[in-house]
């Protein structure tokens, strides 16, 4: 890892940027880019366009959607933001906490696919999320002691 007080000074990341590279907000971003991910590519999966033959068969016909690929992009950019963290953050700490995804999927599905989110769904997304604040609240004490 490299030791920004050893960097020229105008190399050294500004307050924003350190605060950019954060562990933790990049476990935010990609966890938004990969539900952003999961939005387009369900919208790319739905649209009309057609193939024929093999390819048609084959369950191609969404790579005719610029949906499909703007998911895809969605995807590797959450990619890189998770080997970031993966530099910096033990695994049994950033996984589950990436988990977050589980609660934003439903919830962009239910406001921007106007998806059907069930109560006993929303149940399940709640523990999910009492599981994330349970992991967080250790986490930040130990950060403190640093």
């Amino acid at each position: 890892m490299i030791d920004a007080d050893r960097l020229p000074t105008t190399w050294r990341p500004t307050a924003v940027g350190r605060a950019l590279l954060n562990p933790y907000f990049l476990i935010l971003i990609g966890a938004l880019l990969n539900t952003a991910g999961e939005l387009f590519l369900k919208r790319g999966a739905s649209t009309e366009a057609h193939l024929g033959g093999v390819a048609g068969a084959m369950g191609f016909t969404p790579l005719l959607s610029g949906w499909t690929w703007v998911g895809i992009t969605s995807y590797v950019l959450s990619f890189l933001t998770w080997l970031n963290v993966l530099r910096t953050i033990p695994l049994s700490i950033a996984f589950p906490l990436i988990n977050v995804v589980h609660v934003f999927v439903p919830i962009g599905a239910s406001v921007f696919l106007h998806e059907h989110v069930s109560l006993r769904r929303w149940l399940g997304i709640s523990l999910i999320i009492l599981g994330v604040l349970a992991i967080m609240k250790p986490v930040a004490k130990a950060e403190e002691k640093l």
